[in-house]
C-alpha cells in the first residue's frame, strides 16, 4: 500500500506566495489541450498559496541554450483555487514556449514572478460581458469563467472563441460544461481555415452579440484581431471605460527618443548594491540599466506586465505605462523603469 504524504492534503491556510519577488514553482502535472497547446500545473515549492484575480498573468524565467529569458503567461486556472496555478501555453516559434514544451515536466522547477496585470472583471467591472478571444487568447477568459463557476457567480457573458480549425479550440468540451454551470453564459466558436469558415468581423460580431453596447468587452489575441474588435466595439457604442484587452505580443516596444547633443544626463543609483550609472532624459531607465550591464528583471518593456516594478527612493521621472502598475503603487513611490525617463537624479531600491 502506497503511503500518502498528508502534508500535501493539508487544507489549513498557508502563507501567501509573494507577488513582488521571484519564487520557485514545481510542475505537478502536464497535459495536452489541443495540437501544440499544453497546460502545466504549478505549485509553490514552499507550500504557500497563490492569490490572483482572474485574467492576471505570471512572468517566468526560462533557461534556454542562448541564456535565460523571461516570458509572461496568463493564468488559465480558477482564482478560487489558491493551491497552485495552471498556464496553458501554445508552442510558438519563440524560444520560451518551445523550451517549456520540451523541458517543463512533472517534478521540474521554474522561477516565477507575480501574479501581475490588470485584466478581467476585477479591473473592468460590469453587469454583463463579451469575452472575445483568438487562439490561446482564450486563456484569461477560461480563468474568468472557471472562477465564476467555482464561486457561484451568476455571470452574464458571451464567449466568442476563434481558432484556425475545430481541433484548435482549446478546452471546447469544458466550455460546454461551464455553460451548464453558468446559465447566463453563451458560447460561440468560429474557425478561420476550414471549408465552412467565417471570419469574425464587425457585422458578424453584431449578429452574435446584438446587445454589445451594454456589455463590458474583454478581448485577447493577436494585435490585428484586437484592433478589429476594438473598432467594432467602439462603433457599437461601447465606451472606452468598458473595453479592455490583453496581449503579450511585444514585437513593437516603445521607441527610444534619440538623444540630442544638449540632452541632460541624470545619475541613477541602485541603493542596495551602490551601483551608479548615467541615463539621458530621453532614454528609459531600463534601457540605461541594460546598457550598463546591470541586472533588473523585465519582460514586456512596454509598461504592461509590471515585472520591472521598482521602488523609487528619490528623484522625479516621467512615466507613461499601459496598465502594469496601479495608482496606489505609484502613490507609494513605485515606478516601471521600462517606461520611465529621469527628470532628475534617481535612487532606486535595487
Amino acid at each position: 500500500m502506497t503511503e500518502i504524504d498528508l502534508t500535501e492534503w493539508d487544507s489549513r491556510r498557508r502563507r501567501r506566495f509573494p507577488p513582488d519577488r521571484w519564487g520557485r514553482l514545481v510542475c505537478r502535472g502536464v497535459w495536452d489541450e489541443a495540437p501544440e497547446v499544453r497546460t502545466f500545473l504549478l505549485t509553490p515549492e514552499d507550500g504557500s498559496r497563490i492569490e490572483h484575480d482572474p485574467g492576471q498573468f505570471m512572468t517566468f524565467r526560462i533557461e534556454t541554450a542562448a541564456g535565460r529569458i523571461e516570458r509572461c503567461y496568463t493564468i488559465s486556472s480558477s482564482a478560487a483555487r489558491d493551491g497552485g496555478i495552471e498556464i496553458t501555453v501554445k508552442r510558438q516559434p519563440g524560444a520560451g514556449s518551445r523550451q517549456l514544451h520540451a523541458t517543463l515536466c512533472r517534478g521540474a522547477r521554474i522561477e516565477a514572478f507575480g501574479p501581475s496585470g490588470r485584466f478581467g472583471p476585477a479591473a473592468w467591472p460590469g453587469e454583463a460581458y463579451a469575452l472575445i478571444a483568438a487562439g490561446s487568447g482564450v486563456t484569461p477568459m477560461l480563468s474568468i469563467l472557471r472562477t465564476a463557476a467555482d464561486r457561484g457567480i451568476d455571470l452574464d457573458a458571451v464567449l466568442i472563441q476563434v481558432a484556425p480549425r475545430e481541433t484548435d479550440w482549446i478546452v471546447a468540451a469544458e466550455t460546454e460544461t461551464l455553460a451548464r454551470r453558468l446559465p447566463k453564459l453563451a458560447v460561440a466558436r468560429l474557425t478561420t481555415r476550414e471549408a465552412a469558415s467565417t471570419r469574425l468581423d464587425a457585422d458578424l460580431l453584431a449578429r452574435i452579440v446584438p446587445d454589445l453596447a451594454r456589455r463590458t468587452v474583454l478581448c485577447c489575441g493577436p494585435q490585428g484581431f484586437m484592433a478589429m474588435v476594438r473598432a467594432a466595439a467602439r462603433a457599437a457604442g461601447v465606451p472606452p471605460e468598458r473595453y479592455g484587452e490583453e496581449s503579450f505580443d511585444f514585437s513593437s516596444p516603445e521607441a527610444e527618443i534619440t538623444p540630442g547633443t544638449e540632452t541632460p544626463l541624470r545619475s541613477v543609483t541602485f541603493a542596495k548594491s551602490g551601483q551608479v550609472f548615467s541615463c539621458a532624459e530621453t532614454t528609459t531607465i531600463l534601457s540605461a540599466v541594460k546598457q550598463a550591464g546591470l541586472p533588473l528583471p523585465s519582460s514586456c518593456a512596454r509598461g504592461m506586465c509590471g515585472t520591472c516594478k521598482t521602488f523609487k527612493h528619490s528623484g522625479e521621472v516621467t512615466m507613461s505605462h499601459d496598465g502594469g502598475i496601479r495608482q496606489r503603487e505609484i502613490d507609494r513611490g513605485f515606478i516601471l523603469p521600462c517606461v520611465s525617463r529621469p527628470l532628475t537624479d534617481i535612487v532606486l531600491d535595487c
